[in-house]
């Protein structure tokens, strides 16, 4: 019995580690629900339910590679996505300083996965921006 149980708690385990993936057109839609939401507790939990997903950004041409405002990261890659609701912009935060390094302004196409981090927004004429944390960014 404890040879068929051990297996099985380390599946569970490694299950309850893994991020489920999401993309940015569904990231935005939660964000739109979040906005109609007159309730702060729905609210919070939208944002917590987004916390625990990944996610996938493809095809992204690098905007600007930055100082990071984010203490816990030195750059920031900054990159635009065209959604249905409007312009968003992502601001990506990885530790992987050598990759961010060989980024070109205005020239460098990547992938990225990260968790996603929180939504913020400036008076502009972006829908809003976007922060993905703990990225793995991938030169395309």
């Amino acid at each position: 019995m404890r040879k068929c149980l051990l297996p099985l708690v380390v599946a569970v385990a490694m299950t309850s580690c893994v991020k489920e993936p999401i993309l940015i057109e569904s990231v935005v839609n939660e964000k739109a629900r979040m906005d109609q939401a007159e309730n702060p507790a729905m609210k919070f939990l939208i944002n917590e339910d987004l916390g625990k997903r990944e996610v996938h950004l493809s095809g992204l041409t690098v905007k600007d590679v930055t100082v990071s405002t984010n203490i816990d990261y030195d750059f920031c890659v900054i990159a635009d996505v065209m959604t249905k609701k409007g312009l968003v912009e992502c601001h990506i935060y990885s530790k992987d300083v050598k990759t961010v390094a060989g980024l070109v302004k205005g020239k460098s196409k990547i992938n990225a996965v990260g968790d996603f981090g929180r939504f913020f927004s400036l008076l502009d004429d972006y829908y809003t921006r976007l922060e993905i944390v703990k990225a793995t960014i991938t030169p395309r």
